[in-house]
Protein backbone atom coordinates (compact mmCIF):
# COMPACT_ATOMS: atom_id res chain seq x y z
CA UNK A 1 0.00 0.00 0.00
CA UNK A 2 2.87 2.26 0.64
CA UNK A 3 4.90 1.54 -2.65
CA UNK A 4 1.47 2.26 -4.46
CA UNK A 5 0.78 5.34 -2.71
CA UNK A 6 4.46 6.92 -3.04
CA UNK A 7 3.98 5.96 -6.45
CA UNK A 8 0.99 7.57 -6.83
CA UNK A 9 2.56 11.08 -5.06
CA UNK A 10 5.59 10.69 -7.98
CA UNK A 11 3.05 11.07 -10.60
CA UNK A 12 1.30 13.78 -8.93
CA UNK A 13 4.17 15.43 -8.48
CA UNK A 14 5.18 14.95 -11.91
CA UNK A 15 2.22 16.18 -13.82
CA UNK A 16 2.18 19.05 -11.85
CA UNK A 17 5.94 20.24 -12.61
CA UNK A 18 5.16 18.98 -16.15
CA UNK A 19 2.00 21.59 -15.98
CA UNK A 20 3.93 24.04 -14.58
CA UNK A 21 6.71 23.85 -17.21
CA UNK A 22 4.07 24.32 -20.11
CA UNK A 23 2.05 27.23 -18.48
CA UNK A 24 3.07 30.05 -20.86
CA UNK A 25 1.68 27.19 -23.54
CA UNK A 26 -1.42 26.44 -21.88
CA UNK A 27 -2.18 30.32 -21.55
CA UNK A 28 -1.72 31.15 -25.11
CA UNK A 29 -3.77 28.04 -26.31
CA UNK A 30 -6.37 29.69 -24.30
CA UNK A 31 -6.51 32.70 -26.36
CA UNK A 32 -6.93 30.88 -29.93
CA UNK A 33 -10.39 29.34 -31.45
CA UNK A 34 -11.02 25.66 -31.39
CA UNK A 35 -13.41 23.78 -33.20
CA UNK A 36 -14.24 19.94 -32.04
CA UNK A 37 -12.42 19.72 -29.16
CA UNK A 38 -13.58 17.78 -26.24
CA UNK A 39 -13.00 18.06 -22.15
CA UNK A 40 -9.26 16.34 -21.45
CA UNK A 41 -8.72 14.62 -24.82
CA UNK A 42 -8.90 17.51 -26.89
CA UNK A 43 -9.26 17.09 -30.68
CA UNK A 44 -7.43 13.46 -30.04
CA UNK A 45 -10.84 11.50 -31.33
CA UNK A 46 -10.67 13.14 -34.73
CA UNK A 47 -7.12 11.21 -34.91
CA UNK A 48 -8.31 7.53 -34.24
CA UNK A 49 -9.55 4.78 -36.33
CA UNK A 50 -8.71 3.55 -39.92
CA UNK A 51 -6.54 5.12 -42.59
CA UNK A 52 -9.94 6.08 -44.68
CA UNK A 53 -11.98 7.03 -41.34
CA UNK A 54 -9.03 9.05 -40.54
CA UNK A 55 -8.92 10.96 -43.67
CA UNK A 56 -11.95 11.72 -43.77
CA UNK A 57 -11.90 12.96 -39.99
CA UNK A 58 -9.00 15.14 -40.92
CA UNK A 59 -10.99 16.48 -43.67
CA UNK A 60 -13.84 17.09 -41.23
CA UNK A 61 -12.11 19.28 -39.17
CA UNK A 62 -10.19 21.03 -41.64
CA UNK A 63 -13.44 22.46 -42.92
CA UNK A 64 -14.98 23.14 -39.95
CA UNK A 65 -11.69 25.10 -38.55
CA UNK A 66 -11.61 26.58 -42.07
CA UNK A 67 -15.19 27.39 -41.70
CA UNK A 68 -14.38 29.64 -38.37
CA UNK A 69 -12.18 31.74 -40.80
CA UNK A 70 -9.74 32.04 -37.35
CA UNK A 71 -6.03 30.70 -36.38
CA UNK A 72 -7.51 27.40 -34.44
CA UNK A 73 -5.90 25.43 -31.67
CA UNK A 74 -5.55 21.50 -32.37
CA UNK A 75 -4.36 20.04 -29.38
CA UNK A 76 -3.23 15.89 -30.58
CA UNK A 77 -2.98 14.58 -26.51
CA UNK A 78 -0.16 17.00 -25.42
CA UNK A 79 1.18 18.11 -28.39
CA UNK A 80 -0.36 21.87 -29.73
CA UNK A 81 -0.98 22.64 -33.28
CA UNK A 82 -1.87 26.00 -34.56
CA UNK A 83 -3.86 25.52 -37.72
CA UNK A 84 -5.04 28.15 -40.22
CA UNK A 85 -6.04 28.48 -43.47
CA UNK A 86 -5.26 32.30 -43.97
CA UNK A 87 -3.21 32.38 -47.14
CA UNK A 88 -0.60 35.08 -45.97
CA UNK A 89 -0.17 33.50 -42.56
CA UNK A 90 0.17 30.09 -44.35
CA UNK A 91 3.47 32.03 -46.59
CA UNK A 92 4.53 33.11 -43.32
CA UNK A 93 4.56 29.42 -41.96
CA UNK A 94 6.17 28.20 -44.60
CA UNK A 95 8.94 30.76 -45.59
CA UNK A 96 10.03 31.17 -41.59
CA UNK A 97 9.54 27.83 -39.74
CA UNK A 98 11.92 25.62 -41.36
CA UNK A 99 11.98 22.86 -38.66
CA UNK A 100 10.01 20.03 -39.26
CA UNK A 101 7.42 19.02 -36.71
CA UNK A 102 8.17 15.66 -34.47
CA UNK A 103 5.82 13.89 -36.46
CA UNK A 104 8.39 13.38 -38.61
CA UNK A 105 10.63 11.59 -35.97
CA UNK A 106 8.83 8.28 -36.97
CA UNK A 107 11.02 8.59 -40.15
CA UNK A 108 14.26 9.73 -38.71
CA UNK A 109 14.88 5.90 -37.39
CA UNK A 110 14.97 4.87 -41.70
CA UNK A 111 16.26 8.25 -43.00
CA UNK A 112 18.58 9.60 -40.23
CA UNK A 113 19.22 13.42 -40.66
CA UNK A 114 18.27 13.17 -44.88
CA UNK A 115 17.70 15.91 -46.30
CA UNK A 116 13.46 15.20 -46.21
CA UNK A 117 13.39 15.38 -42.60
CA UNK A 118 17.08 16.41 -40.96
CA UNK A 119 16.97 18.87 -38.62
CA UNK A 120 17.06 23.03 -39.60
CA UNK A 121 20.61 23.18 -38.56
CA UNK A 122 22.23 20.32 -40.76
CA UNK A 123 19.30 20.56 -43.29
CA UNK A 124 20.40 24.55 -44.08
CA UNK A 125 24.02 23.46 -45.33
CA UNK A 126 23.11 20.07 -46.67
CA UNK A 127 20.65 21.56 -49.00
CA UNK A 128 23.34 24.16 -49.72
CA UNK A 129 25.39 21.49 -50.72
CA UNK A 130 22.70 19.41 -52.40
CA UNK A 131 21.51 22.00 -54.93
CA UNK A 132 24.06 22.10 -57.70
CA UNK A 133 23.07 17.68 -58.22
CA UNK A 134 19.58 19.09 -58.88
CA UNK A 135 19.69 22.31 -60.91
CA UNK A 136 18.01 21.77 -64.92
CA UNK A 137 20.91 20.92 -66.54
CA UNK A 138 22.22 17.80 -64.54
CA UNK A 139 18.29 16.85 -64.48
CA UNK A 140 18.07 17.05 -67.93
CA UNK A 141 20.51 14.70 -68.70
CA UNK A 142 18.35 11.83 -67.26
CA UNK A 143 16.36 12.38 -69.66
CA UNK A 144 16.43 9.77 -72.02
CA UNK A 145 16.65 7.32 -68.93
CA UNK A 146 13.16 8.84 -67.98
CA UNK A 147 12.11 7.41 -72.06
CA UNK A 148 13.85 4.14 -71.53
CA UNK A 149 12.05 3.21 -68.81
CA UNK A 150 9.13 4.55 -69.97
CA UNK A 151 9.32 2.32 -73.02
CA UNK A 152 9.45 -0.77 -70.38
CA UNK A 153 6.37 0.18 -68.98
CA UNK A 154 4.31 0.54 -72.40
CA UNK A 155 5.75 -3.13 -73.02
CA UNK A 156 4.43 -4.39 -69.75
CA UNK A 157 1.33 -2.98 -69.96
CA UNK A 158 0.56 -4.03 -73.74
CA UNK A 159 -0.38 -7.34 -71.61
CA UNK A 160 -3.24 -5.41 -70.06
CA UNK A 161 -4.95 -4.33 -73.07
CA UNK A 162 -9.02 -5.22 -73.75
CA UNK A 163 -8.23 -6.83 -70.36
CA UNK A 164 -10.53 -6.23 -67.15
CA UNK A 165 -9.52 -3.01 -65.04
CA UNK A 166 -5.98 -3.61 -63.14
CA UNK A 167 -4.67 -1.47 -60.74
CA UNK A 168 -1.82 0.66 -62.75
CA UNK A 169 0.14 2.24 -59.73
CA UNK A 170 2.15 -0.88 -58.90
CA UNK A 171 3.31 -0.63 -63.31
CA UNK A 172 4.22 2.90 -62.52
CA UNK A 173 5.87 2.44 -59.03
CA UNK A 174 8.29 -0.25 -60.88
CA UNK A 175 9.22 2.12 -63.54
CA UNK A 176 9.51 5.02 -61.10
CA UNK A 177 11.62 2.74 -59.03
CA UNK A 178 13.82 1.59 -61.73
CA UNK A 179 14.61 5.17 -63.01
CA UNK A 180 15.33 6.97 -59.21
CA UNK A 181 17.84 4.08 -58.26
CA UNK A 182 19.84 4.36 -61.84
CA UNK A 183 19.30 8.31 -61.41
CA UNK A 184 20.45 8.33 -57.94
CA UNK A 185 23.07 5.79 -57.73
CA UNK A 186 23.58 4.24 -61.05
CA UNK A 187 21.89 0.99 -60.04
CA UNK A 188 19.98 -1.33 -62.58
CA UNK A 189 17.85 -2.52 -60.90
CA UNK A 190 15.62 -4.38 -63.02
CA UNK A 191 12.61 -3.97 -61.13
CA UNK A 192 9.53 -3.86 -63.59
CA UNK A 193 10.95 -7.28 -64.65
CA UNK A 194 11.71 -8.31 -60.65
CA UNK A 195 9.13 -6.18 -58.79
CA UNK A 196 9.31 -9.05 -56.12
CA UNK A 197 13.47 -8.50 -54.60
CA UNK A 198 14.23 -8.73 -50.72
CA UNK A 199 15.06 -4.88 -50.63
CA UNK A 200 11.56 -4.27 -52.03
CA UNK A 201 10.03 -5.86 -49.43
CA UNK A 202 11.96 -4.74 -46.96
CA UNK A 203 11.49 -1.34 -48.24
CA UNK A 204 7.53 -2.16 -48.02
CA UNK A 205 7.25 -3.45 -44.95
CA UNK A 206 9.05 -0.26 -43.12
CA UNK A 207 6.81 2.22 -45.05
CA UNK A 208 3.80 0.25 -43.55
CA UNK A 209 5.41 0.14 -39.37
CA UNK A 210 5.87 4.08 -39.50
CA UNK A 211 2.84 4.62 -40.89
CA UNK A 212 1.24 2.15 -38.13
CA UNK A 213 3.02 4.78 -35.61
CA UNK A 214 1.95 8.31 -36.93
CA UNK A 215 -1.83 7.32 -36.62
CA UNK A 216 -1.78 4.76 -33.73
CA UNK A 217 -1.34 6.72 -30.37
CA UNK A 218 -0.67 3.57 -28.28
CA UNK A 219 2.19 3.24 -30.69
CA UNK A 220 4.05 6.33 -30.58
CA UNK A 221 5.72 6.67 -27.19
CA UNK A 222 9.24 4.75 -27.85
CA UNK A 223 8.80 2.82 -24.65
CA UNK A 224 5.41 1.12 -25.71
CA UNK A 225 6.31 0.45 -29.72
CA UNK A 226 9.57 -1.22 -28.44
CA UNK A 227 7.44 -3.83 -26.75
CA UNK A 228 5.61 -4.94 -29.65
CA UNK A 229 7.12 -7.27 -32.32
CA UNK A 230 6.83 -4.22 -34.99
CA UNK A 231 9.95 -2.91 -33.57
CA UNK A 232 12.28 -5.62 -34.09
CA UNK A 233 10.39 -6.03 -37.40
CA UNK A 234 11.57 -2.54 -38.35
CA UNK A 235 14.81 -2.83 -37.16
CA UNK A 236 15.49 -5.66 -39.36
CA UNK A 237 14.18 -4.47 -42.55
CA UNK A 238 16.05 -1.17 -41.95
CA UNK A 239 18.83 -2.61 -41.33
CA UNK A 240 17.96 -4.52 -45.12
CA UNK A 241 17.32 -1.22 -46.64
CA UNK A 242 20.63 0.66 -45.13
CA UNK A 243 22.95 -2.47 -46.00
CA UNK A 244 21.91 -2.26 -49.96
CA UNK A 245 22.36 1.57 -49.92
CA UNK A 246 25.96 1.09 -48.11
CA UNK A 247 26.83 -1.56 -49.90
CA UNK A 248 26.23 0.21 -53.41
CA UNK A 249 27.94 3.25 -51.93
CA UNK A 250 31.42 1.75 -51.24
CA UNK A 251 30.97 0.15 -54.36
CA UNK A 252 30.44 3.26 -56.26
CA UNK A 253 33.48 4.67 -54.05
CA UNK A 254 36.24 2.14 -55.34
CA UNK A 255 34.79 3.03 -58.79
CA UNK A 256 35.86 6.78 -58.37
CA UNK A 257 38.81 6.02 -56.36
CA UNK A 258 40.21 4.12 -59.61
CA UNK A 259 39.03 7.06 -61.71
CA UNK A 260 40.46 9.57 -59.79
CA UNK A 261 43.70 8.17 -59.67
CA UNK A 262 43.63 6.72 -63.12
CA UNK A 263 43.61 3.35 -62.21
CA UNK A 264 42.15 1.37 -65.36
CA UNK A 265 39.82 3.79 -66.03
CA UNK A 266 39.39 5.16 -69.79
CA UNK A 267 38.24 8.52 -70.63
CA UNK A 268 34.86 7.16 -72.38
CA UNK A 269 34.09 5.06 -68.89
CA UNK A 270 34.39 8.84 -67.27
CA UNK A 271 32.01 10.07 -69.62
CA UNK A 272 28.06 10.05 -69.92
CA UNK A 273 25.12 10.59 -67.75
CA UNK A 274 25.91 10.86 -64.17
CA UNK A 275 24.12 9.90 -61.72
CA UNK A 276 22.98 11.83 -58.42
CA UNK A 277 25.89 10.05 -55.92
CA UNK A 278 28.83 9.89 -58.39
CA UNK A 279 28.65 13.80 -59.44
CA UNK A 280 28.41 14.11 -55.09
CA UNK A 281 31.63 11.78 -54.98
CA UNK A 282 33.15 14.21 -57.96
CA UNK A 283 32.46 17.21 -56.20
CA UNK A 284 34.57 15.88 -53.19
CA UNK A 285 32.04 17.12 -50.86
CA UNK A 286 32.81 16.24 -47.31
CA UNK A 287 29.49 13.72 -46.75
CA UNK A 288 30.34 10.71 -44.60
CA UNK A 289 28.72 7.27 -46.04
CA UNK A 290 26.14 7.57 -43.53
CA UNK A 291 25.08 10.83 -44.44
CA UNK A 292 25.36 9.96 -48.61
CA UNK A 293 23.33 6.88 -47.45
CA UNK A 294 20.65 9.03 -45.45
CA UNK A 295 20.75 11.53 -48.52
CA UNK A 296 20.30 8.78 -51.16
CA UNK A 297 17.80 7.14 -49.18
CA UNK A 298 15.75 9.91 -48.59
CA UNK A 299 15.64 11.04 -52.40
CA UNK A 300 14.19 7.20 -53.74
CA UNK A 301 11.67 7.75 -51.39
CA UNK A 302 10.48 11.21 -52.13
CA UNK A 303 10.94 10.80 -56.20
CA UNK A 304 9.55 7.28 -56.26
CA UNK A 305 6.27 7.21 -54.21
CA UNK A 306 4.96 10.48 -54.18
CA UNK A 307 6.03 11.11 -58.70
CA UNK A 308 4.07 7.32 -58.96
CA UNK A 309 1.15 8.53 -56.89
CA UNK A 310 0.67 11.73 -59.38
CA UNK A 311 1.05 9.42 -62.80
CA UNK A 312 -1.54 7.40 -61.31
CA UNK A 313 -3.98 9.81 -60.97
CA UNK A 314 -3.34 11.69 -63.83
CA UNK A 315 -4.51 8.55 -65.78
CA UNK A 316 -7.75 7.88 -63.85
CA UNK A 317 -9.06 11.48 -64.09
CA UNK A 318 -8.08 11.35 -68.07
CA UNK A 319 -9.67 7.82 -68.14
CA UNK A 320 -12.75 9.54 -67.12
CA UNK A 321 -12.58 12.54 -68.86
CA UNK A 322 -12.51 11.53 -72.42
CA UNK A 323 -12.69 15.07 -74.24
CA UNK A 324 -8.99 16.18 -72.49
CA UNK A 325 -7.88 12.65 -72.67
CA UNK A 326 -7.90 13.15 -76.82
CA UNK A 327 -6.91 17.00 -76.47
CA UNK A 328 -4.14 15.73 -74.53
CA UNK A 329 -3.23 12.68 -77.54
CA UNK A 330 -3.32 15.02 -80.10
CA UNK A 331 -1.20 17.67 -78.29
CA UNK A 332 1.33 14.80 -78.47
CA UNK A 333 0.21 13.75 -82.04
CA UNK A 334 0.99 17.25 -82.95
CA UNK A 335 5.13 16.65 -81.39
CA UNK A 336 5.77 13.15 -82.32
CA UNK A 337 3.24 12.46 -85.67
CA UNK A 338 3.37 8.37 -85.47
CA UNK A 339 6.39 7.76 -83.63
CA UNK A 340 6.91 6.37 -80.63
CA UNK A 341 10.74 7.70 -79.96
CA UNK A 342 11.33 8.62 -76.19
CA UNK A 343 10.71 12.57 -75.50
CA UNK A 344 13.31 14.65 -75.75
CA UNK A 345 13.79 17.42 -73.90
CA UNK A 346 12.34 19.73 -76.45
CA UNK A 347 9.56 17.58 -76.73
CA UNK A 348 8.61 17.75 -73.16
CA UNK A 349 8.93 21.54 -73.28
CA UNK A 350 5.94 21.71 -76.16
CA UNK A 351 3.26 19.37 -73.52
CA UNK A 352 1.25 22.57 -72.36
CA UNK A 353 -1.66 20.60 -72.15
CA UNK A 354 -0.70 17.95 -70.80
CA UNK A 355 1.57 20.09 -67.69
CA UNK A 356 -1.98 21.72 -66.95
CA UNK A 357 -3.49 18.33 -66.60
CA UNK A 358 -0.76 17.20 -64.42
CA UNK A 359 -1.07 20.92 -62.39
CA UNK A 360 -4.58 19.95 -61.77
CA UNK A 361 -4.28 16.52 -60.85
CA UNK A 362 -2.06 17.75 -58.22
CA UNK A 363 -4.30 19.92 -57.33
CA UNK A 364 -7.26 17.61 -57.03
CA UNK A 365 -4.94 14.64 -55.09
CA UNK A 366 -2.23 16.16 -53.40
CA UNK A 367 -0.52 13.10 -52.22
CA UNK A 368 1.12 14.89 -49.45
CA UNK A 369 -1.70 15.90 -47.72
CA UNK A 370 -0.39 17.34 -44.54
CA UNK A 371 2.91 20.20 -44.21
CA UNK A 372 3.82 20.13 -39.87
CA UNK A 373 5.95 22.18 -38.80
CA UNK A 374 7.39 23.51 -35.96
CA UNK A 375 8.14 27.40 -34.36
CA UNK A 376 11.91 27.60 -33.14
CA UNK A 377 11.37 31.35 -32.46
CA UNK A 378 7.79 33.76 -32.01
CA UNK A 379 5.94 34.05 -34.93
CA UNK A 380 3.78 36.73 -35.57
CA UNK A 381 0.35 35.65 -37.29
CA UNK A 382 -2.46 37.78 -38.14
CA UNK A 383 -4.02 37.31 -35.08
CA UNK A 384 -1.55 36.22 -32.56
CA UNK A 385 1.97 35.23 -31.95
CA UNK A 386 2.61 31.64 -31.75
CA UNK A 387 5.82 31.33 -29.22
CA UNK A 388 8.64 28.75 -29.97
CA UNK A 389 8.12 24.98 -29.76
CA UNK A 390 4.34 24.73 -31.31
CA UNK A 391 3.56 23.11 -34.25
CA UNK A 392 1.81 24.38 -37.26
CA UNK A 393 -0.16 22.52 -39.31
CA UNK A 394 -0.89 23.66 -43.10
CA UNK A 395 -3.44 20.83 -44.82
CA UNK A 396 -2.91 22.04 -48.57
CA UNK A 397 -5.63 18.42 -49.31
CA UNK A 398 -8.21 20.73 -48.01
CA UNK A 399 -6.94 24.55 -49.69
CA UNK A 400 -6.35 22.72 -52.79
CA UNK A 401 -10.33 22.27 -52.82
CA UNK A 402 -11.10 25.42 -50.97
CA UNK A 403 -14.28 27.02 -52.52
CA UNK A 404 -13.03 30.22 -50.99
CA UNK A 405 -9.81 30.21 -53.05
CA UNK A 406 -10.94 27.78 -56.26
CA UNK A 407 -14.50 28.71 -56.42
CA UNK A 408 -17.99 27.00 -56.27
CA UNK A 409 -16.53 24.14 -58.66
CA UNK A 410 -13.72 23.35 -56.47
CA UNK A 411 -14.48 19.93 -56.76
CA UNK A 412 -14.46 19.58 -60.29
CA UNK A 413 -11.61 19.20 -62.52
CA UNK A 414 -10.85 22.09 -65.05
CA UNK A 415 -6.89 22.02 -66.27
CA UNK A 416 -7.58 25.37 -67.64
CA UNK A 417 -7.47 26.81 -64.02
CA UNK A 418 -3.78 26.45 -64.91
CA UNK A 419 -3.66 28.72 -68.10
CA UNK A 420 -1.58 31.53 -67.62
CA UNK A 421 -3.77 33.96 -67.71
CA UNK A 422 -5.73 32.56 -64.81
CA UNK A 423 -2.19 31.74 -62.89
CA UNK A 424 -1.25 35.39 -62.73
CA UNK A 425 -2.54 36.49 -59.65
CA UNK A 426 -3.28 34.19 -57.63
CA UNK A 427 -1.44 33.92 -54.48
CA UNK A 428 1.37 31.63 -53.82
CA UNK A 429 0.05 29.20 -50.89
CA UNK A 430 -3.21 28.44 -52.93
CA UNK A 431 -1.09 25.96 -54.89
CA UNK A 432 1.27 24.64 -53.40
CA UNK A 433 1.41 20.94 -53.91
CA UNK A 434 5.61 21.09 -53.58
CA UNK A 435 5.36 22.88 -50.49
CA UNK A 436 7.05 26.66 -50.69
CA UNK A 437 9.74 28.96 -49.02
CA UNK A 438 12.99 27.47 -48.62
CA UNK A 439 12.09 24.17 -47.72
CA UNK A 440 10.09 23.51 -50.63
CA UNK A 441 11.05 20.19 -52.79
CA UNK A 442 14.03 20.15 -53.86
CA UNK A 443 13.42 17.45 -56.87
CA UNK A 444 10.26 19.01 -58.58
CA UNK A 445 11.74 20.00 -62.05
CA UNK A 446 12.74 16.18 -61.88
CA UNK A 447 8.98 15.38 -60.98
CA UNK A 448 7.76 17.19 -63.41
CA UNK A 449 10.30 16.17 -66.86
CA UNK A 450 9.58 12.09 -65.49
CA UNK A 451 5.38 12.57 -65.13
CA UNK A 452 5.74 14.25 -68.83
CA UNK A 453 7.73 11.82 -70.24
CA UNK A 454 6.16 8.68 -68.71
CA UNK A 455 2.79 9.67 -69.12
CA UNK A 456 3.30 10.85 -72.50
CA UNK A 457 4.92 7.24 -73.48
CA UNK A 458 1.74 5.78 -72.40
CA UNK A 459 -0.88 7.70 -73.88
CA UNK A 460 0.68 7.53 -77.50
CA UNK A 461 0.14 3.94 -77.21
CA UNK A 462 -2.81 3.25 -75.47
CA UNK A 463 -6.31 4.90 -74.64
CA UNK A 464 -7.40 4.79 -70.88
CA UNK A 465 -10.85 3.97 -69.53
CA UNK A 466 -12.02 4.29 -66.23
CA UNK A 467 -14.40 5.30 -63.56
CA UNK A 468 -13.92 8.40 -61.29
CA UNK A 469 -11.48 7.62 -58.29
CA UNK A 470 -13.00 6.29 -55.46
CA UNK A 471 -12.51 6.92 -51.57
CA UNK A 472 -9.15 7.99 -50.63
CA UNK A 473 -7.11 7.32 -47.27
CA UNK A 474 -4.42 8.68 -46.02
CA UNK A 475 -0.81 6.36 -45.07
CA UNK A 476 1.42 9.21 -44.85
CA UNK A 477 0.71 10.09 -48.37
CA UNK A 478 -2.92 9.74 -50.20
CA UNK A 479 -4.19 6.58 -51.96
CA UNK A 480 -7.31 5.42 -53.45
CA UNK A 481 -8.70 2.39 -51.23
CA UNK A 482 -9.74 0.51 -54.21
CA UNK A 483 -6.41 1.39 -55.92
CA UNK A 484 -5.80 2.89 -58.99
CA UNK A 485 -8.37 1.59 -61.55
CA UNK A 486 -8.08 1.72 -65.25
CA UNK A 487 -9.07 -0.62 -68.44
CA UNK A 488 -6.51 -0.18 -71.66
CA UNK A 489 -7.15 0.21 -75.11
CA UNK A 490 -4.79 -0.13 -78.09
CA UNK A 491 -4.36 2.90 -80.15
CA UNK A 492 -4.85 2.53 -83.62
Amino acid sequence: MFVLTLILFILVVYYLKYRRSRKLLYKFSEGLHSTGELPIIGHTHWFIGGPEKLLNNIRSLAERIDDTGSICKVWIGTSLYVVTFNLDDVQLVLESCLEKDSSYKFLRAWLGNGLFVAPVHLWKSHRRLLLPVFNNRVIEDYIEIFGKQGDILVKRLQDRVGKNQFNVYEYVTSCMLDIVFETSMGEKMHVQSNPDTPYLRARKAVMSIINMRLFKAWLQPDVLFNLTRHASSQKENIDATHKFTDEVIMKKKTVYDKFKYNINGSEEEKEGTKDTLQILLEREINFSNIELREHLDSLTIAGNDTTALVISYVLILLGNHPDTQEEVYMELKSIFGNSKRIPTKEDLGKMETLERVIKETMRLYTVVPIIARKTLTELKLSTCTVPAGVGCAIVPFVMHRSKKIWGSDADNFNPDRFLPENCATRHPCAYMPFSIGPRNCIGRHFAFLVMKSIISNILRSFKIISEPCGPLKIEIILFPVCGHLICLERRS
